[in-house]
C-alpha cells in the first residue's frame, strides 16, 4: 500500500537506525537533523526506559551503534547554528564539558526577521547592558507570544493570554508534559481584517539562540525560523503580522513582575533554548523591542497601541 512508504514521525528522506548491538535489533529511526544531537558517540540515549550507551555513529551507513548500560548521568549537546539569509525580503510587508568532531549539517529553510537599528545598539551599550544578551531575551519573548492568542485590539489595549491544555503523553515509554499546540492569534489594531491562526507544535519554529562562550559574529535582528528543512511556511504566515507581535511581546515582558536580569519562564525564557537559556537580559530586551517598534513607527506609521502606551 501507498501509505506504508509514508512515515508519520518524520518528514525527512535521510535517516539513522539505532541499533542495539547486544540483540542486533533496531530501537529506532532517527532524523538526520536530530542524529548529531541525540546518538553521537557518547552519548546517553534512551529508549522505553532503558538507557543506552553510544559506542559508534557510522556516518557512511548512517547507523548508531548502542549497548545497554546502568548509568548514573545524562548527556546533552551545545551547538552553535549559523543562520544564513539568502533571499526573501525585511520582516515588515551538563557539568562536563567534551569536545566532539562531527560533520556539519546544513540545510535551506524560511524565516522572518527584522533588523535593530544600530542607534538601538547604542542605547543599549550606553545604559551598561549586554546587547547580545538582550538580543536573545527579545528573539525568546517574540517565540513565547506563539503558544498564546495574543489579541492586539485597538480599543482595548490588552493582551489576552490562552495556553492550550497540556496532557501527558508517552515517547519512547517515557512519560513527558506533551507540549501544547501553539496557536497564533493576531488581530491588528490599525485596520480592519480577519482573525488569523497559526498552529503548530512547540519545535516548529525557533529564534538564533547566542553561545554564552562564543564571540564569533551575529547579525543585529530578531528572527524566527522554520526548523525543518525546506521550511514549513509557519514562519511565513507570521510575517505580515511580525510588528504585531513585536508589540505583544513587549507588553509581555513589561507586564512581567519577576525581577531577575534573566527574566522567567513567562516572559524572555524558553524551554527550547538550544544554548540552556545561559545568555539573556530582560532590561536590555525591552530596549530593543521598544527600539524597534518606535524605528518601525518611525518609517511605516503607526504599529500597535500597547507600543504607543509605554
Amino acid at each position: 500500500m501507498p501509505s506504508y512508504g509514508i512515515c508519520i514521525r518524520a518528514i525527512e528522506s535521510e535517516r539513522y537506525k539505532v541499533i542495539d548491538q547486544q540483540k542486533n535489533i533496531v530501537l529506532e529511526e532517527i532524523e538526520e537533523s536530530k542524529a548529531f544531537f541525540q546518538v553521537y558517540e557518547g552519548a546517553v540515549y534512551m529508549n522505553q526506559g532503558r538507557y543506552y550507551l553510544v559506542k559508534k555513529l557510522d556516518l557512511s551507513s548512517k547507523v548508531a551503534f548502542c549497548q545497554e548500560a546502568d548509568l548514573k548521568y545524562y548527556t546533552k549537546t551545545r551547538d552553535y547554528t549559523d543562520i544564513h539569509v539568502i533571499g526573501g525580503d525585511v520582516a515588515y510587508a551538563a557539568n562536563a564539558t567534551v569536545e566532539l568532531s562531527l560533520p556539519k549539517y546544513s540545510y535551506e529553510s524560511q524565516a522572518v526577521w527584522i533588523q535593530v537599528p544600530q542607534s538601538v545598539k547604542t542605547a543599549v551599550e550606553k545604559a551598561n547592558l549586554a546587547f547580545r544578551a538582550g538580543l536573545h531575551a527579545a528573539s525568546h519573548a517574540v517565540l513565547n507570544i506563539v503558544p498564546m492568542n495574543v489579541s492586539v485590539s485597538h480599543k482595548e489595549n490588552s493582551l489576552h493570554r490562552h495556553i492550550d491544555t497540556v496532557g501527558v503523553g508517552t515517547r519512547n515509554g517515557d512519560s513527558h508534559l506533551a507540549a501544547p499546540s501553539r496557536v497564533l492569534f493576531l488581530y491588528p489594531s490599525y485596520y480592519k481584517r480577519p482573525s488569523r491562526y497559526i498552529i503548530c507544535n512547540s519545535s516548529d519554529l525557533a529564534p538564533e539562540c547566542f553561545n554564552p562562550h562564543d564571540t564569533r559574529y551575529f547579525p543585529e535582528r530578531i528572527l524566527l525560523y522554520d526548523q525543518h528543512p525546506g521550511g514549513t511556511g509557519l514562519s511565513m504566515r507570521a510575517q505580515p503580522f511580525f510588528t504585531e507581535m513585536l508589540t505583544a511581546a513587549l507588553q509581555l515582558v513589561t507586564s512581567c513582575c519577576c525581577s531577575g536580569d534573566t527574566g522567567c519562564p513567562n516572559c524572555v525564557q524558553s524551554l527550547a533554548c538550544h544554548e540552556y537559556n545561559g545568555l539573556l537580559n530582560k532590561d536590555a530586551a525591552i530596549m530593543i523591542i521598544k527600539g524597534v517598534i518606535e524605528s518601525e513607527k518611525a518609517a511605516f506609521g503607526r504599529v500597535g497601541d500597547v507600543a504607543d502606551r509605554d
